[in-house]
This record gives C-alpha cells, sequence and structure tokens, in this order.
C-alpha cells in the first residue's frame, strides 16, 4: 500500500586487611568543620540546592536520577520545636574514587581497634538551613535517600560520618529496587488478566516531527479504534526515518506496541526490504476534541473496570492473609511494596513533566537524567554525610615510595592515595610508606604544591611491581595551574 507521509517542520562486610591507617595522621585532623579537609582548593564537588516548604514537604530530583523524598514536617529547630516556612537543602553525590578523594572524606573504618577500608556503591551529603542557620531531622517524620547505584548486591550496609567523633556509624541495611519494575505481590498470584487494554489518550500532532497514516486492523488495537482519522507521529528520538520511505510501495504495514506508555513501532517491508519507526498516535484539529471525549468515556469505563478487579483481587489476599501463618511478616511486605511502587509513580511523574517541559521549549531541563534504573533506599536521621558500604579483602604489598617529576626532580607529596582498578574506594596514607594491591592496576595519586600529581595505571604497570619491591621511585605528573580542577581531573580518571 502507498504511504501519505506528511513532514511537518519543525549500592555483614568483609574486612579489608592491606591498610594501615598512620595514628600521627589521624591526629591531625581538626574537630568538626575542619574534619573534612579537600586536599586541593576549589576542586571539590559542588552542591545542588533546593527550596523546600517544610510543612507540607518535597520531592527533590537530582541529576544523577536519585530521589529525596521529604514527608511533612521533616525538619525540626535545635530545640525540637516544629520548622515552619521555607528550608533551603543542599545535596550531593559522590560517586567515584577521585570523587572521594577531592571531597577530602574518610573511607575507614574502625571497629574494636581495628582499621578496614570501604568501598561504596553510594555516598551523598545532605544539609539544611533556615535563615542561614542549620536545622535538624524530625525523628518522627524522617526523610528519605533513594540514591542511584550501579548494582543490585545486597552485602551493602548505611553508614553515617558523625564528624565530632570523627568515625563512621553502622545505621542499618537498605533496599535496592529496581525502578523500571514495579514490585509482584508476594505469595498469592493476583492478576488483572481478562480487563480490556487501558484506553491510550489521544496526543495533538505537532510540527516537532513526521506523520504517517496507516488503515489499522479492526481487531488489532482495541484501544485506538474508537478514533476516527487517526495518524502517527515519529518519536522525536527516531533517528532512523528517511523521507524517501514515502514513495516506496510496501506490501506489508505491521503495528505493534511499544514498550514506552503510548508508544507503538511501526514495521513496513515488502519483497526487497524492511523497515521499522517508533511513532505515537496522533489527531489534528476536531478529531482531536472528538476523540478527547471518547477518551474520557472509555477511561472511565476502564478505571470502573479496573477498580471492580483490584477490589476482588483485594478481598482475595485479605482472607489469604488472615488464614496465613505470616500475616504479620506478610503485611511488612505490603508496605514496602506499596512505598516502593509509590517512589516509581513519582520517578515516572517526574519523568512525564521534564517530556512536557522538552515538548514546549525544545530542550531537557539542566543537568537532569532520571535514566538510572537501581537505586538503593534508606531513611536518614540526621543531615551530614552518609554511605551505602561493604568492606573489601585485597592482597597488598607495602613499599617505600619515592616521588619525582617529569624531569626527575624529587617532589614532596602530601594527601598521597592510591586507587585500585574496580574497586569504587581510596585509601589514604600519611607518609611515603603506601600499599599497593598485589598483580593488579594502581594508580598512585597526591599533591605537589597543591596541584593534583599522579601516575597512571599504565604507566604503573611498566614499572613491574611485584611481591619482591620494597621500595621504587615513581615519577608523577603534576597538573597544570590551570587545569587544577574537578572537572579536568575527574577526567584524567576516567580515561584510565
Amino acid at each position: 500500500m502507498n504511504i501519505n507521509l506528511f513532514l511537518l517542520i519543525a549500592l555483614l562486610t568483609c574486612i579489608v586487611s592491606c591498610k594501615q591507617v598512620d595514628k600521627k595522621e589521624k591526629n591531625v585532623s581538626a574537630p568538626t568543620t575542619s574534619f573534612l579537609q579537600p586536599p586541593i582548593k576549589n576542586s571539590d564537588i559542588a552542591f545542588k540546592e533546593y527550596t523546600v516548604d517544610a510543612e507540607k514537604g518535597d520531592t527533590l530530583f537530582y541529576q544523577t536520577g536519585s530521589i529525596i523524598l521529604f514527608p511533612p514536617n521533616s525538619f525540626i529547630d535545635k530545640n525540637g520545636n516544629l520548622i515552619k516556612g521555607n528550608v533551603k537543602v543542599k545535596y550531593r553525590e559522590f560517586t567515584s574514587p577521585i570523587d572521594f578523594y577531592l571531597s577530602g572524606i574518610p573511607m575507614d573504618y574502625d571497629s574494636s581497634g581495628k582499621q578496614y577500608t570501604f568501598e561504596s556503591s553510594g555516598m551523598c551529603e545532605i544539609l539544611a538551613y533556615q535563615k542561614s542557620l542549620p536545622v535538624f531531622v524530625n525523628p518522627k517524620s524522617k526523610p528519605e535517600i533513594n540514591i542511584v547505584t550501579q548494582n543490585n548486591s545486597q552485602d551493602h550496609n548505611i553508614y553515617y560520618l558523625d564528624t565530632i567523633q570523627k568515625r563512621w556509624v553502622y545505621k542499618g541495611v537498605n533496599t535496592v529496587t529496581d525502578l523500571n519494575k514495579k514490585l509482584k505481590e508476594n505469595n498469592i498470584n493476583l492478576t488483572l488478566s481478562g480487563l480490556e487494554i487501558e484506553p491510550v489518550k489521544p496526543e495533538k500532532a505537532n510540527n516537532k516531527s513526521p506523520i504517517i497514516q496507516i488503515v489499522i486492523d479492526p481487531a488489532s488495537f482495541k484501544e485506538l479504534l474508537v478514533y476516527d482519522n487517526l495518524q502517527f507521529q515519529l518519536d522525536p528520538n527516531e533517528n532512523n526515518f528517511n523521507p524517501k520511505d514515502s514513495s516506496i510501495e510496501w506490501s506489508n504495514v505491521e503495528l505493534i506496541r511499544g514498550k514506552g506508555k503510548g508508544l507503538y513501532t511501526l514495521k513496513f517491508s515488502n519483497g526487497s526490504r524492511a523497515v521499522s519507526y517508533s511513532a505515537r498516535p496522533v489527531l489534528q484539529g476536531k478529531d482531536y476534541d472528538k476523540a478527547l471525549k471518547v477518551f474520557e468515556r472509555k477511561s472511565k469505563e476502564y478505571q470502573q473496570k479496573l477498580n471492580a478487579r483490584l477490589n476482588e483481587n483485594k478481598a482475595t489476599r485479605q482472607k489469604y492473609i488472615q488464614d496465613s501463618i505470616a500475616h504479620s511478616i506478610q503485611l511488612e511486605d505490603d508496605k514496602k511494596i506499596e512505598r516502593l511502587n509509590a517512589l516509581i509513580e513519582i520517578r515516572n511523574k517526574e519523568i512525564e513533566k521534564q517530556n512536557a517541559i522538552v515538548e514546549k521549549i525544545n530542550k531537557q531541563i539542566e543537568g537532569a537524567n532520571l535514566s538510572g534504573k537501581l537505586i538503593r533506599s534508606f531513611e536518614i536521621d540526621g543531615f551530614g554525610i552518609w554511605n551505602v558500604d561493604k568492606a573489601i579483602s585485597l592482597n597488598c604489598l607495602t613499599i617505600i615510595a619515592t616521588f619525582k617529576d617529569n624531569k626527575g626532580s624529587p617532589i614532596e607529596l602530601t594527601n598521597i592515595a592510591v586507587l585500585y582498578k574496580s574497586f569504587n574506594g581510596v585509601i589514604r596514607f600519611g607518609d611515603n610508606k603506601i600499599q599497593v594491591v598485589k598483580d593488579a592496576d594502581n594508580m598512585i595519586i597526591g599533591v605537589y604544591n597543591g596541584r593534583f600529581a599522579y601516575i597512571s595505571y599504565n604507566d604503573y604497570s611498566k614499572l613491574k611491581v611485584n611481591a619482591d619491591t620494597k621500595e621504587k621511585i615513581f615519577v608523577m605528573t603534576v597538573v597544570d595551574e590551570k587545569d587544577n580542577n574537578y572537572d579536568f581531573i575527574k577526567n584524567i580518571a576516567a580515561r584510565q
């Protein structure tokens, strides 16, 4: 058939035994504000600032995709009184060893006098103020952090950095959730099978992408057949469209429901070629107005049937729970499912909100990225630095290090640390007695005259360090003053 094509313009730990913290170095740290000392001036991660109505609460979205939930009345003052009015919230995340290093955040953990090292699967800092004075968490209405993570391992725990005691404090466990999958009800099979397909809300055609007209098989897509003169507009993210396809005679046209809400895949083929495009059903003019009224009626009918089915499922489930010896456990599971599914809905609504803004002003919200799939969820009982951690056992070698610059001149390196590939942590040393992982990629970093210095993984591997190595000269690359900033240093580490 011929296609009428209209182009419109438009995160119980295991021990890390290889690190011995220098006691002299630990005692140097000053309390509270001076406890955290970034090694390089003006090279730390910046905060993102938000304004939260203390009484109403709010949902904050960070640029990585993390979500911070503030229930109503989450803030109290130093006397325990509820805060009213707006509160300034500052939030930032640390995702890589370089982030940990540049922030000055310690990654060692003391347990019964022994020192271990953390590997992080999610770290953040959250602060809150009103009129420049710090406010505190209401223990009866705690905020919840849902931080994007790169793994779904369960052997991670929550720790809070106590800057008064200058140590990490164990705070419990966290929940890992895939935001692209809703949790299923436990122990009983509840289904919505037999329910009609949810009606698709008609969209009005715009001039952002091409429109395709096709004829739909009357038995195939009940959610679409109620609309007259339906057309399909290519999704803005569809990059494979070829205008010349409009002049080709196609022997077969196939319409398939897509993965995204309201998205379909149009497949065109003939004896020699096949193409497919992602598109949305759209209407124009009076056809749109008429279709909108039909949708409202069909949507109401669908919702009534859905509610009836959900009530049936609820009654069946209540009877199951009443008969179950695991009643209390089931109730707790239900609360978890309800909370996480609500979180998913919150994320999805924000995505829809952003998409609407994209359509309106033809650009994305600055810095926003809600594509993160896995999150680690935990409540906080105080503002400050929170870390989702585990410890890992490493086979280390102790080396007395001497440092030189590229010209062969000796240099005095401070804030010495070692990064290990595939280990999301950093180990700092108070002097030149360092430790490296045996038979592994290592990157040695430090500060010389206020500037970042490093030996890359590649250059380290050329030194052929082995179990017999007791001393070693490391030739460090010292960055120029103009490049001595977070973005440049982060990029160096990313290239390794």
